[in-house]
């Protein structure tokens, strides 16, 4: 069975998820990154995931676009969905509003793996931001965003039974 990983992001986050969730299945797996290469047909894949991390609350707009326009194709696979997001409470609304009803109710697993700041990759504006928002969380004792490992290892078990 072949997978094939697509996904969009801003810092690193995504693709370090994506590296992890690569390693854990089985099967030949192919990754595609939709903010730097072309995606391929997905037709020749049994299993497709498809992801991208929220960035100042907007889903990836690659991934959200790749779903939308090839949503009758995507529904004959097997499908996962994850996000990366730093507010994994949020996660059920940040879903809604970037996957298309039908892929969310045909996907096997739809899952956050969290998300981290590496402030270091960032631009000046982003800096400034994000730095305000960890202040904020501080302040209000929220713990810093953090990828969650153990849900990485969960969807991968999850698309390896599929």
């Amino acid at each position: 069975m072949s997978t094939l990983i697509l996904y969009a992001g801003k810092y690193g986050s995504t693709e370090k998820c994506v590296d992890t969730l690569k390693k854990s299945l089985t099967g030949p797996i192919e990754t595609i990154n939709l903010n730097r290469d072309i995606p391929p047909n997905v037709s020749p894949y049994n299993k497709v995931i498809i992801g991208g991390s929220i960035y100042f609350g907007q889903f990836q707009k690659a991934s959200k676009q790749f779903c939308v326009d090839n949503l009758d194709l995507l529904k004959q696979k097997k499908i996962g969905l994850f996000m990366c997001c730093g507010n994994p409470e949020n996660i059920n609304q940040y879903m809604v509003e970037a996957f298309p009803a039908e892929l969310l109710e045909h996907a096997v697993i739809k899952d956050c793996f969290g998300g981290e700041l590496e402030r270091n990759k960032m631009k000046f504006f982003d800096k400034l931001i994000t730095g305000m928002i960890l202040k904020s969380a501080q302040k209000s004792g929220k713990p810093s965003p953090e990828i969650l490992w153990d849900s990485v290892t969960r969807f991968s078990e999850k698309m390896n039974l599929a």
